[in-house]
This record gives C-alpha cells, structure tokens and sequence, in this order.
C-alpha cells in the first residue's frame, strides 16, 4: 500500500505543472491585488537582484497529502462519473465544487473542511478553468501571455507594468505539450506532430496560436493568448487614460455621423482594434453594422450588428467540394456585406485580397473601417500598394481618415497614444503622390494632443447642415464638454453612454445634464 501512495504522488507530481515561488527577501512588493477572492491574488513585485518586476501568482500551498488527493480524486470520481465537467441530472449542470462535497461525503474521504476548500480551488482551476495560468486569464491588467518553452518563465504583457515575466513555468516537455493539446481541445481544433500550428478561439474570445513538438519549433511547444476584454474600451475611456483628447474623440463622433471610412493603423498590439471598438460606439443608434474577421476579436456593443468570421475548409469557394467543405475567407464575406446594405462595414485587419473589395466598398459609398500594420502615412500608402494587398494609388484617395496608434515612453513606462490624425485630401496627377492633411498631432514631450487647424470633415459638416464656422464651433465644443462631463463623472458604462449620445440628439441640454450626473 505505500508503494501504491508513493506511486500515487509521483504520478501526481509529474502531471500539474510546477508554480515556482520566489525568494522573498531579494525583492520588494509593489502592488497586490486579489484575483479569486480567499485563493488567488497577484503581487507585483521588484526584484532588487536583477533590477525587474515579477509578476507573481500566489496560490494556496498544499501539503503532500493534499497534492495525492488531488491527483487521486479526478480520477477516482471520473470512475463513478464518467463525464465528470458536464454531468448532469435532468437538465441542471452539476458543479464540480458541489460534485467534490457530495462524492467526499459519501466516500468518507479524510479531508479538512480547509484542505477540502483548497482542493476544490485545484480542481475547478484545472478542470473548468485554464489551469496554471487561470488567475493572469482572469487578471483584467494583463493584455496577453506567451509561453516560450518548458522550464522557462511565463511572460504577460501587464497593462500598467508592460512586459513582465511570471513565476509560472511548465516544468516538463511533456507537461507543455499536454497543456498545448488542452488549449487546442478548448479551442474546438487538434494539433499534432503532423499539424502543429494552432490558432483559434476559447468560448471566452481568447485568441490562442501555439506551435506543438519541435517539429517547427527548437525549444518545443509554444504558445501565446491575447486576452479578450468581455468589457471593451469605451470613447469616454479613451479621454480618460489620455489616449485621445476630448477634441479627438469628438472629431471621431462626426467622423461616424457624416459616414467617412477610416483605417486605424499602428505596429502589433498598440491597440488598433480596442481603438475602433471604442471609435465605433459613437454609430448613431439603430444604424447597421457588419463586421468581418478571422478569430473574434471586434466587440461594437451595438444592437443592429451582424457579427461574421471567416470558415477554415478544405475547398476554396471557387473550387469544387462538398458544401460543408467549403472554405469562406474574408473577400467573401466582403462581397456578401455589401449585399447586406449595411451602414458600416468593418474588416478586423486587412491583409490580403480583402482589401481590394474593401475598397471597391468604398468607391461605391460604403463606409467601411478596418485596422493595418503600418506607423506612418507612408508606410499605410506603401502597404496598401504593394503585394499581397495590391490597391491603386488613386484608389487609396477613397478612403477618408487614417488614425495611427503608437506606443509612447513616459518615464520609466510604454504607454498607448492615438499620434496622429490624418485625412485624405486627393490625388497630385504631376507627382503621383497621396495628397493628406494633418488634422491632429500628439507631442510626447509635453503629453498633449494638438488640433492643426484644418479638417476636410469639419468644413463637410458645416456645409452639409447649412452652419456658420461659429454655429459649427459652439455645437462642436458642446459635444466637446459633453464627453468631457461623462469622464469627469465616470460615466464608462456603455449602455449610459449610449444613452446620453442617443438623448444628445433630441435634447442637448437633457444629456449635458445625465452627463454631468445632474439626471439619472
């Protein structure tokens, strides 16, 4: 029988991936928050060593009898309930945490109410959740977290402290790979040593790409997860944490009420899409929208919204095949938006043959918005012209707005900007070149946001409502206060917002007062 125990531990040892806890007296704390309250909180800390931060998950200790329990109960309760995350009686799920106390209880297994609790936290942490790397998926600071290899530190992208690596590691080859097979099972795919690329899409709207084996990779299985904000950022969120100005912003409101089409465009995880998701939040109520990407990562909060993703298949859509075999990508769903007569028509990056219906979208009135890597109006024009995107230059005239998001240092950390403001202003036949008017700029010396003292958009506004320049100047700088009175007052909310914006249009007055938290 001690054997068999000790067999047990190893066993249980070798499959639950190892958190390793740093030596506290080589660092100092910084910040500590709770993540899952009584078991899972996260430390920031300093380590004086090597001059870093470590972002820190701290988790209940177990004892040796407790991590055997652990290993032995999964298993010993899958034998008298085979499917043990989704049993069910009737119609009713049965959580695992009730289904431990049940099975303890009638197995009159040797636990303390404390070590109970504390296995609970385990179980549901590796069966219902993500495992070791649970509490930074449910942390709302981190952005992403990549993997690198076995025995080497987890890394997050900490939304105050910028890059940071974790004390959470994988302890073995196999563990790694087995945690690689799992994320693929979460995301509905396979992998294998056949096929090691992985990328799909938790339930949650997690973006997961991992490689499997060596096959592709040196050091072994791999993998990143850009975390998706069920809650994405709003405009009133963008003047708070100073990515945009309130001038800004409300440039955008017009932007989107006059139906101009816009790229938002910037290098790798500056934050183009929260950027558009938070810009598109100001489309006038009850207007449509259509939204076209590859894995979900668009989130408009908007009511009259047709929400598509692109199909992986054996056939293109040209090709023969079965039905269910058929490949849609996202030209496809393109042409198939047009159809729609949507208001708005929105790409989650343009990369390929996409763009060119993107902008054929646009030569025929459709206003569209999309994202692209690219850090200047240059290198936007550059990209959009050559392979494999291939749009004519004068063809480029058509889009109307490209705002560009670049990371700023401020002090000793990287923060996220709107930088730029840009509009299309024609075509010079003689030179050839893209002619584009400034419209705002961002200094990062003295961290404000400048208006330039020009738009195309403002004197189409004005013609097209019949106003003065200073009619249009006073219900310019009305919107102006009305968004900066719902920063001031919090309001971050979407559905208030919305409906601050939605009584703006029958009574201005009225929203500058629920703004101002004067009316409820």
């Amino acid at each position: 029988m001690a054997m068999a125990e000790v067999a047990l531990r190893r066993r249980t040892r070798a499959r639950r991936p190892v958190v390793k806890t740093v030596e506290a007296e080589n660092f100092d704390l910084i910040e500590r928050y709770e993540i899952v309250k009584g078991f899972g909180s996260v430390e920031i800390l300093w380590n004086r060593n090597s001059l870093e931060n470590v972002y820190t998950v701290v988790e209940p200790n177990l004892t040796d009898y407790e991590k055997m329990q652990t290993g032995i109960l999964p298993h010993e309760m899958e034998m008298v309930i085979p499917n043990l995350k989704k049993f069910k009686i009737g119609s009713k799920e049965i959580d695992i945490g009730n289904l431990l106390d049940a099975y303890v209880d009638a197995y009159n297994v040797k636990l303390t109410k404390d070590s109970k609790e504390k296995i609970k936290y385990y179980l549901k942490r590796d069966f219902e959740g993500l495992g070791p790397i649970e509490i930074i998926i449910k942390d709302p600071y981190v952005e992403d977290i990549s993997c690198n290899g076995y025995q080497t530190p987890i890394f997050v992208y900490h939304r105050k402290y910028g890059s940071v690596k974790t004390n959470v590691r994988f302890s073995s080859r196999a563990m790694l790979d087995s945690y690689v097979i799992k994320l693929a099972q979460i995301c509905g795919k396979e992998v294998s040593v056949s096929e090691p690329i992985l990328d799909g899409a938790t339930p949650q709207g997690h973006r997961v790409q991992a490689i499997y084996g060596e096959e592709i990779s040196t050091k072994g299985s791999t993998f990143t997860i850009r975390l998706f904000r069920e809650k994405p950022f709003t405009p009133v969120e963008l003047i708070k944490f100073g990515t945009a100005s309130a001038e800004m912003v409300t440039y955008f409101w017009y932007m989107l009420e006059n139906l101009s089409s816009a790229l938002i465009a910037g290098v790798p995880a500056v934050g183009k899409t929260s950027t558009m998701n938070a810009i598109l939040m100001l489309v006038p109520p009850r207007t449509k929208i259509f939204s076209i990407e590859e894995t979900r990562e668009i989130n408009i909060l908007h009511q009259n919204w047709v929400a598509t993703s692109t199909r992986e298949g054996e056939f293109d859509i040209q090709d023969t095949g079965e039905a269910s075999n058929l490949r849609i990508d996202m030209f496809e769903l393109v042409k198939m938006a047009m159809r729609q007569r949507p208001t708005y028509i929105v790409v989650g990056e343009v990369r390929g043959r996409e763009a060119s219906a993107l902008f054929q979208a646009m030569s025929t009135g459709h206003t569209t918005y999309s994202t692209i890597h690219a850090d200047s109006m240059e290198a936007t024009v550059n990209r959009l012209e050559s392979n494999p995107l291939n749009i004519p230059r004068i063809m480029i005239t058509y889009l109307n707005t490209v705002i560009f998001n670049k990371f700023v240092r401020s002090g000793d950390s990287v923060i996220r900007r709107i930088t730029e403001v840009d509009e299309m202003s024609g075509f010079n036949t003689e030179t050839g070149e893209v002619v584009y008017n400034k419209v705002f700029t961002y200094d990062a010396y003295k961290g404000k946001h400048s208006f330039m003292g020009y738009s195309n958009l403002y004197k189409k506004v004005q013609f097209l409502k019949g106003l003065t320049a200073s009619q249009f100047k006073q219900e310019f700088e009305f919107r102006r206060k009305l968004l900066e009175e719902m920063a001031r007052s919090d309001i971050t909310n979407y559905i208030e917002i919305n409906k601050i914006i939605s009584t703006y249009y029958k009574d201005p007055d009225q929203a500058m007062s629920m703004a101002s938290g004067e009316l409820e």
